[in-house]
């Protein structure tokens, strides 16, 4: 095959990212060597490089292969899917408030196949995205954790426990979900330690591993299900019904969305609109009710009651004068 000469080294690393792409079952480095005209020694540089640009590299049975979960087919789209995606890249950058590669060279790839008109909006998005600080440990954190999941194997990760001490776990990856709350995303998982699943947030891994050991998902899992007693993320707390009332002109804007699966709306006095929901735990929806200010009334429970009224006390003190 082509050889490349010394000076053509990005080329000849994409030449075996390619060649790695098309032997699921991996080549020797002799043979990536005589692919690409060099020899083993220089393509052993060249493989720890391409493991420098994030590309899951791995050697087994002396042969270098790619996780095969790290490329997908491309595809094409209409131009109504296209502007779907546009959507969804768009609600991406509003999510995310950091520079991530991962998600630049995505975007970049997703505008290659998308018509003109769209592309040049994704392609702004990306250029928008990437003036922003970067954090290459969540990079790394978030690619360990994925190929984990979508390769069904455990990730040991670093995580901070209730006394501010980061301590290993071992985590079975069931789902990686975004949360527009703290523009976070997290793993859902079972964490092998306790035997239970738990939600990781992924900005508060300080480190993440892959393990050879490789589990199941159970087949009745779904993660609609699972999280659909949640307000947020945290599925966390035994169930408990919210009753809020909204006072006009919030109570037209409460009217015009879906806020949770178990909302029931009802009208109340003076053009109010009463909205009940049952969540577990409070957590994750107090801040959201403090945000819509005077214009709602928490009915029950009377502990979040107390606690929304508490919190506008302060927020009147200190804001006073």
């Amino acid at each position: 095959m082509g050889s490349f000469e010394k000076g053509d080294r990005g080329a000849r690393i994409l030449k075996i990212q390619t060649l790695l792409q098309g032997n699921p079952r991996g080549l020797t480095t002799g043979e990536i060597a005589r692919r690409t005209g060099v020899n083993p020694r220089t393509t052993y540089r060249d493989i720890k490089a391409l493991e420098a640009m994030n590309v899951p590299v791995y050697e087994e049975a002396g042969r270098i292969a790619i996780d095969p979960n790290y490329f997908i087919a491309p595809v094409k789209f209409t131009l109504r899917e296209a502007m779907a995606l546009l959507m969804g890249v768009r609600l991406m950058s509003r999510h995310s408030d950091e520079a991530d590669p991962d998600v630049a060279d995505a975007f970049t790839k997703l505008a290659a196949v998308l018509p003109t008109p769209v592309a040049e909006y994704v392609h702004a998005t990306v250029r928008q995205m990437a003036a922003r600080p970067p954090n290459p440990v969540y990079s790394r954190v978030l690619q360990t954790v994925a190929l984990g999941w979508a390769g069904r194997k455990v990730v040991r990760i670093w995580y901070p426990s209730a006394d501010h001490a980061v301590k290993p776990r071992l985590i079975e990856p069931y789902f990686l979900e975004p949360s527009l709350i703290g523009h976070s995303s997290y793993v859902v998982a079972r964490d092998r330690g306790l035997g239970e699943m738990r939600t990781f947030k992924l900005e508060r891994i300080t480190r993440a591993e892959p393990m050879t050991e490789t589990y199941a998902i159970p087949a009745d899992f779904d993660i609609n299900s699972y999280l659909s007693g949640a307000w947020g993320i945290y599925h966390s707390g035994e169930p408990v019904e919210v009753r809020l009332r909204f006072f006009p002109p919030a109570a037209g804007r409460v009217k015009e969305s879906t806020w949770h699966p178990s909302q029931k709306l009802s009208d109340g006095p003076k053009g109010s609109v009463n909205l009940t929901v049952t969540v577990t735990g409070t957590v994750e929806i107090t801040p959201w009710i403090l945000g819509w200010g005077d214009a709602v009334e928490v009915i029950a429970p009377k502990e979040l009651r107390k606690k929304i009224a508490e919190a506008g006390a302060k927020m009147a003190a200190r804001n006073k004068g």
